[in-house]
C-alpha cells in the first residue's frame, strides 16, 4: 500500500504526541519505516525532516532519530552547574515585563541561583544570539517569551532544540507556542477578556471593535473569550469585529505610524461604540487615532484594554482594563523551571495559568447612539 508524503508526516506526528513514541525513545530507522508504508527512504527522510524542524523529533547523524528531545543524560552534579538561570522578555523596560523579571530573580534566589535578564525586543535574530551567548555560559536555564516573526515560523523549536542538546531546561513565559510540548506560564486570558466584553455588554454596547495585531496565543486567547462572551449572551457575532491589522514585530514601536493610519482607516469604514484593545501599545494607537478622528473617550467611544496599569501609569490615564499577575507569573515559570533543573518530574499539564484582575477605570460609559 502507498502511503503519501503528507499521510506519512501525519502519521508520525500523530504518534509521537499520542504518546506512542515516548520523549527520547528511539525511532524505528528510515528504511524500516519506508518498508513500514511502503514508499521510498527519501519521502520518508523528507517528513522525518521537516518534522525535526518542527521540534517533534531530534536527529542525531550516529545515534539516529528521537521522539521529542535526546535522551537525556544523567542529571549533572550541583558540582558542575552554572549557578545562572537567564530570562528573556519582550521589553525590559516595560513595568509590566519588569514585574515579572523581580518575580523570577525572587524565586531564583532562594535556590542560590542568579538571574541574568534581557530583551529581545521580539527580533528572532536577537534571541537566536543571546541564546548562543547562554549556551557559551552554560547556563542551567531559561525563561522566555517565545515570538512570533514573519518568515521564521519554526524560530522558537530550533532555539529551545539547541538549548536541550546543551542541557539547558526551557519554560515559556506569558505565552506557549503551538505544537511544542514545553512548559508554560500565562495569565486567564480567556476568562478575563469575557469579563471585559462582558462588562461592555452591561453599558448596552454591542457594536465592539476587537484590535489585534497578531496570532500570538495570548491574542487568540482572548478573541476567543471575546467571541465566547457574545455567544454565551445571544449578542448577535460578526467577523468584522476583528480588527486585525498585522505588524511586522510583536512591539511595534517603529511601526506605530502606519498602525495608526490603518486603524483610522478601518474606523471610517465602520459603525462602533467601543474598543476593546488586545494590549497596551493596541489600546496608545487606539487612542491617538480615535482623537484624530474627533472622537471623545468616553463619551462617544468606550475603550478597554488588556495591561491597564501599564498604560495608565506611562500616559497617566484611568483606562478600565485586564491587568495580568507578571509578578506571579514570573515567579511561578522560576519554581517550575528549578524543579525541571533539579530533577523533579515534569508536571501532567505542561501549562500553568495565573488569574488576572479587572480593573475598573473611567474609560467606559453606557452606549450612545452614533
Amino acid at each position: 500500500m502507498k502511503y503519501a508524503y503528507e499521510r506519512i508526516k501525519a502519521d508520525i506526528r500523530n504518534r509521537v504526541r499520542s504518546g506512542s513514541w515516548q520523549p527520547g525513545e528511539k525511532l524505528p530507522s528510515s528504511r524500516d519505516f519506508a518498508a513500514h508504508y511502503g514508499t521510498s527512504v527519501n519521502t520518508v527522510e523528507k517528513a522525518i525532516k521537516e518534522l525535526a524542524q518542527e521540534g517533534l523529533l531530534t536527529r542525531d547523524s550516529r545515534r539516529g532519530t528521537f521522539a521529542g528531545g535526546m535522551p537525556e543524560a544523567a542529571p549533572p552534579s550541583s558540582s558542575v552547574r552554572s549557578g545562572l538561570i537567564a530570562a528573556f522578555v519582550v521589553g525590559i523596560e516595560n513595568p509590566v515585563w519588569a514585574s515579572a523579571l523581580r518575580g523570577i530573580d525572587d524565586e531564583v534566589h532562594q535556590y542560590g541561583y542568579s538571574l541574568l535578564s534581557s530583551s529581545d525586543e521580539g527580533s528572532s535574530a536577537k534571541l537566536e544570539s543571546m541564546v548562543k551567548g547562554l549556551v557559551a555560559k552554560k547556563v542551567d536555564g531559561l525563561i522566555m517569551c517565545p515570538i512570533v516573526e514573519h518568515g521564521r515560523p519554526n524560530k522558537n523549536a530550533q532555539l529551545v532544540r539547541m538549548l536541550s542538546d546543551n542541557g539547558i531546561q526551557t519554560v515559556f513565559l506569558d505565552r506557549y507556542a503551538y505544537d511544542m510540548d514545553v512548559p508554560y506560564v500565562t495569565s486567564d486570558n480567556q476568562i478575563g477578556s469575557y469579563k471585559l466584553t462582558r462588562l461592555l455588554f452591561e453599558h448596552g454596547h454591542r457594536n465592539i471593535l476587537f484590535v489585534r495585531n497578531s496570532n500570538l496565543t495570548t491574542m487568540n486567547e482572548r478573541w476567543l473569550g471575546f467571541q465566547q462572551a457574545h455567544a454565551d449572551l445571544g449578542c448577535e457575532f460578526s467577523e468584522r469585529l476583528d480588527v486585525f491589522i498585522p505588524t511586522e514585530n510583536e512591539d511595534f514601536k517603529l511601526e506605530f505610524e502606519a498602525y495608526c493610519s490603518a486603524f483610522e482607516r478601518k474606523m471610517k469604514e465602520m459603525k462602533f461604540t467601543a474598543v476593546f484593545c488586545a494590549n497596551d501599545q493596541i489600546a496608545e494607537a487606539a487612542l491617538i487615532s480615535l482623537e484624530k478622528l474627533g472622537y471623545r473617550v468616553p463619551e462617544q467611544i468606550s475603550v478597554v484594554t488588556y495591561d491597564a496599569a501599564n498604560i495608565n501609569y506611562r500616559l497617566r490615564l484611568n483606562l478600565t482594563g485586564m491587568n495580568q499577575p507578571f509578578y506571579d507569573m514570573g515567579r511561578t515559570a522560576a519554581k517550575q523551571l528549578m524543579q525541571m533543573i533539579q530533577g523533579i518530574e515534569r508536571p501532567a499539564v505542561i501549562g500553568h495559568t495565573c488569574s488576572s484582575s479587572l480593573y475598573l477605570g473611567s474609560s467606559v460609559k453606557p452606549a450612545n447612539s452614533l
